[in-house]
């Protein structure tokens, strides 16, 4: 079944660039693995008022995991999500004017979730890893957090340049 999933999120990774988004933006599909949702803030009736949700990127290779925060409104719609259920994710890519691309998850089901970029909460933990091998044997590993040209193949919005 995961395979399954990877392959159909590849797909949507590299195909779904919509049109009529300016040449420095671009949104794609793709799919995620809840890993955790976590209320930080609450109203004072109890209500989730901000939440961080963990993903996890199945179809990039590497270690992709992506934490977001959203408000309350997103915090009542993802309520639905469990822990290890596969979900829709909607990303949006775009440049930055210190000259880099920047990307942020702006849906998560039928859960729409506001991009406030300059805002803390939200963040990556991304790493590529490689076995080391010397005279025939594997000795450890070597990791890289840039994105590879392996990893932006599969899932091209996390490309920085």
């Amino acid at each position: 079944m995961k395979g399954i999933v990877i392959g159909f999120a590849a797909v949507l990774a590299v195909g779904a660039t919509y049109a009529g988004c300016s040449s420095h933006e671009r949104k794609f599909e793709s799919v995620c693995q809840v890993v955790a949702r976590r209320v930080v803030e609450k109203t004072t009736d109890g209500k989730p008022e901000i939440v961080d949700l963990e993903l996890e990127w199945d179809p990039c290779p590497g270690d992709q995991f992506q934490v977001i925060r959203g408000d309350g409104k997103f915090a009542e719609c993802t309520e639905k999500y469990e822990a290890g259920q596969y979900v829709p994710v909607r990303v949006k890519q775009w440049w930055d004017e210190r000259g880099f691309y920047r990307w942020d998850v702006y849906q998560v089901g039928d859960c729409a979730r506001a991009i406030d970029p300059e805002a803390e909460g939200s963040y990556e933990k991304s790493r590529e890893c490689s076995d080391v091998v010397q005279h025939g044997r594997t000795t450890g590993f070597d990791c890289s957090k840039k994105p590879q040209k392996r990893l932006v193949s599969v899932c091209p919005w996390m490309a920085r340049d």
